[in-house]
Parts: structure tokens; C-alpha cells; sequence
């Protein structure tokens, strides 16, 4: 079961980066699902926008899981709408 950002981002994958909904999983991996470092900074600049956050360079990598992720983004602050 996803938490509210963990689906947040689940959105964010499948509606700007074409990720299929099944394919996003708490445990899945950014590099599972294919993201390299261009598309990381891309990530990051639309978490940016869809969160009201700052993600720093490096913060986001391809080890991370949707599940670190969405703590990385509750880490900063922002409130689940």
C-alpha cells in the first residue's frame, strides 16, 4: 500500500514521464524504471513544482525507491494536498 506522496509521485511518473501505473511499486527502483541522470534532474525540477520543495543537486539518485523518494520530499517539509 502506497502513502499519500509515494501516490503523489506515482502521478507525477505516469502523467509527465509516461510510467505506466502498474509498473510504479513502493520498492521499485528510479533506475528500474529506467531514469538516468538527465531525467533525474528532470524529476527533481517537476517534484520541485508539484511539492513547493527544493531538491538539491544529487539529492535524487537512481538507487533511490518511489518509497525514499517520497520521504526525501516529506523530509522537506511540504503537505500532502
Amino acid at each position: 500500500m502506497m502513502h499519500a506522496f509515494e501516490e503523489r509521485i506515482a502521478k507525477v511518473l505516469s502523467t509527465d514521464f509516461e510510467i505506466t501505473p502498474d509498473a510504479v511499486d513502493s520498492d521499485v527502483t528510479l533506475a528500474l524504471l529506467k531514469f538516468d541522470s538527465l531525467t533525474l534532474v528532470e524529476l527533481a525540477l517537476v517534484l520541485e513544482k508539484e511539492f513547493g520543495i527544493t531538491v538539491e543537486e544529487g539529492e535524487l539518485t537512481d538507487t533511490m525507491t518511489i518509497g525514499d523518494t517520497a520521504a526525501l520530499v516529506a523530509a522537506k517539509g511540504t503537505a500532502v494536498r
